[in-house]
């Protein structure tokens, strides 16, 4: 027996007896069981740490006696693809989310507050750690050994041999484990009959939902760099299996802000608790069921069943623990008008959840369909293209209005006059847009709606700043930075805003704007593709024992400027397939994205894309970050004196 494997279950062990003491304590309420229950966390912590540094270390040394080395790696991997060789697969991408999620379990076990709502939510955490340990003692176990041992393994798929495969997989897999907290204690809260469990996960929801969503971008990123199809999402199954807890989880974070500030809306916060850690096992279960073709998924006979069952277990038990404390759940009525702040919380959950269920349906259809009717059919882009669109666009305009909207009712008078300026600066977007090109009635709307929601951010924040000035005597510049710190939460959800409409101006321009032309390129011939002109500069060939490499080198040029691009076609003969990676120019307000098709000495076929606004994407996204990042300053930023003021 591999000692890797003994370590699994003793974490097995060590997790159950853990579990049986936090139950005793809740009992009894005996500090001595507490104290032992996290001590045996602390040891399937240590346990499963060594589990995974011990796989980590077979992958390094290829030891391919071991099964799932020998499957995921091959002795010509660089050193950060056998690193990254470890979540190749489903046994290790569960051994990292069973890790992941001890870690967190540490945390909360070493910094909460020792009490009744601690107990209860790590004894449900515990519960979902068993689980993935049983299923890594069993039928997952990662360190199955050969009865021989081959000279050397698969290797990852050719795909996968990207730096995307260093930083996709884990950040998502840190944002699934994340998410199980704020499940956890939603739980916990019923059954210890406790408000008190949005205040103990606010900064576990920010750091999941920044992780989920650094996750879906890096593969959206990764897709657009190396798939060759041309784009950053294509609604694939599992896509969108990722996007949906993002989703939930965006409407819990504005929910529950309305339950710390007016004790409203408990029962949306516990279900979408409960809904975005269910939608994480589903995720989990598309991708490794074997149901779907992709990429991303892991096709392991056995566990898709297991994961369907269990996400049933968690419905049913979910649901019944708050249909029986129900009344913990009812919430005070502050929902007086649609004019007040209260009404837009309940309009942005809507879009969200109803733009949540719309990718769950068109996922999971096509299945149920087929389970039915025992026809195969496929749900397109145009499905969610019918519906995602007025959502978005609904949400960026809530994103604004919400902001200038006051508890209980907003009088007309207060809405005509906050409202003037942006929506004048929205207006006056129209001409210059269409003045620069962009046409499209469709596309207007959106930029209008855009700077009109950025509009009413900026000219809260200059009101905010003028009154925060003429209070404290700081001076008005000054006071605009004393604000983001003293309220940290406020402005640094403002950015987050702020970064979700850039985003929104880059979904515009790339979704109404992008061009494509295919064109057979003659060496040394300069050729005109749209706007710019091409010269194919020849193709150089690189060999090595696994694939042959075909780069196609084009000069790129407008008069203006001159850039030297190079895509490329790999033909591997481990997978006997060819290998599209893109050429990618990027520009300020543009990219130039070139798809090789074909190649020789003389000339190239090639697809050229103009992808107007891209980068508003990649931007935007990059500004999250530093909203995310203000949010959870902690409370000694700024000293106390900027908190009195």
């Amino acid at each position: 027996m591999d000692i890797g494997y003994s370590a699994l279950a003793v974490a097995l062990i060590a997790s159950a007896i853990s579990f049986v003491s936090f139950v005793l304590y809740l009992r009894k309420q005996d500090e001595s069981q507490y104290g032992f229950a996290r001590i045996a966390l602390v040891i399937q912590t240590v346990l499963l740490t060594a589990a995974i540094s011990l796989l980590l270390y077979y992958f390094l040394i290829h030891d391919f006696n071991v099964e799932y080395v020998a499957l995921y790696s091959e002795r010509s991997l660089s050193l950060e693809y056998t690193i990254s060789a470890l979540w190749g697969g489903a046994s290790g991408s569960l051994l990292l989310w069973a890790w992941l999620l001890s870690l967190f379990m540490t945390a909360i076990a070493l910094r909460e507050r020792k009490d009744r709502l601690t107990g209860y939510a790590l004894g449900i955490l515990l519960t979902i750690n068993i689980f993935f340990l049983s299923l890594l003692v069993t039928i997952n176990n990662p360190f199955t050994r050969l009865t021989f041992t081959p000279f050397d393994g698969n290797g990852l798929n050719p795909l996968l041999v990207n730096p995307g495969m260093l930083f996709h997989p884990p950040t998502l897999f840190i944002g699934y484990a994340g998410f199980t907290i704020p499940f956890a204690f939603a739980l916990a809260g019923l059954l210890a009959e406790s408000e008190l469990w949005i205040f103990r996960v606010r900064k576990w929801m920010i750091f999941s939902w920044l992780f989920l969503g650094f996750g879906i971008f890096l593969g959206g990123w990764w897709s657009y760099t190396v798939l060759g199809w041309g784009g950053y999402w294509a609604w694939d199954p599992v896509e969108n299996s990722s996007l949906v807890p993002w989703l939930l989880a965006t409407a819990l974070l504005h929910s529950v802000m309305l339950q710390e500030s007016r004790r409203a809306m408990k029962l949306w916060n516990v279900l979408l608790s409960i809904g975005t850690f269910a939608t994480v096992i589903l995720a989990t279960f598309l991708t490794r069921s074997g149901l779907i073709s992709s990429v991303h998924s892991f096709g392991e006979s056995g566990i898709g069943p297991i994961f369907t069952a269990y996400l049933g277990i968690i419905l049913a038990v979910s649901l019944g623990i708050l249909a029986f404390k129900f009344d913990q759940v009812k919430s005070m009525n502050v929902f007086q008008s649609a004019t007040g702040r209260e009404a837009s919380f309940l309009f942005n959950n809507l879009l969200f959840v109803v733009m949540g269920l719309t990718v769950v349906w068109g996922t999971l259809f096509p299945m149920i369909n087929e389970a039915v009717t025992h026809s195969k059919m496929s749900v397109g882009p145009g499905f969610y293209s019918a519906i995602a669109p007025w959502i978005i666009l609904s949400l960026a305009a809530l994103m604004g209005v919400c902001i200038i909207l006051r508890w209980g009712a907003t009088s007309t008078d207060d809405l005509v006059r906050k409202l003037r300026f942006p929506l004048i600066a929205g207006v006056a977007t129209l001409p210059v847009m269409y003045f620069l090109g962009f046409t499209n009635p469709a596309s207007l709307t959106g930029f209008v709606v855009a700077v009109f929601a950025v509009a009413l951010h900026v000219e809260d924040y200059l009101v905010d700043a003028k009154n925060y000035a003429g209070k404290t005597k700081v001076g008005f510049f000054r006071s605009m930075g004393h604000l983001i710190l003293v309220r940290r939460r406020r402005y640094g959800g403002y950015i987050v805003h702020f970064s979700m409409i850039i985003i929104f101006i880059g979904l515009l321009g790339t979704n109404f704007y992008e061009t494509t032309h295919s064109v057979t390129l003659q060496k040394d011939t300069p050729t005109t593709v749209g706007e710019y002109t091409f010269t194919f500069n020849g193709m150089t060939v690189t060999q090595d024992t696994t694939q042959t490499e075909y780069g196609v080198n084009l000069l790129v040029s407008d008069g203006s400027f001159k850039d030297q691009l190079t895509a490329k076609l790999t033909n591997s003969s481990k997978t006997e397939s060819m290998i599209v990676h893109v050429g990618v120019l990027s520009l300020p307000f543009q990219d130039v994205y070139v798809i090789p098709d074909a190649v020789d000495q003389s000339s190239a076929t090639v697809t050229i894309n103009y992808n107007p606004l891209i980068s508003f994407v990649w931007y935007g996204f990059a500004i999250t970050f530093v909203g995310v990042l203000v949010c959870l300053l902690p409370r000694k930023i700024g000293g106390a004196k900027l908190e009195q003021g």
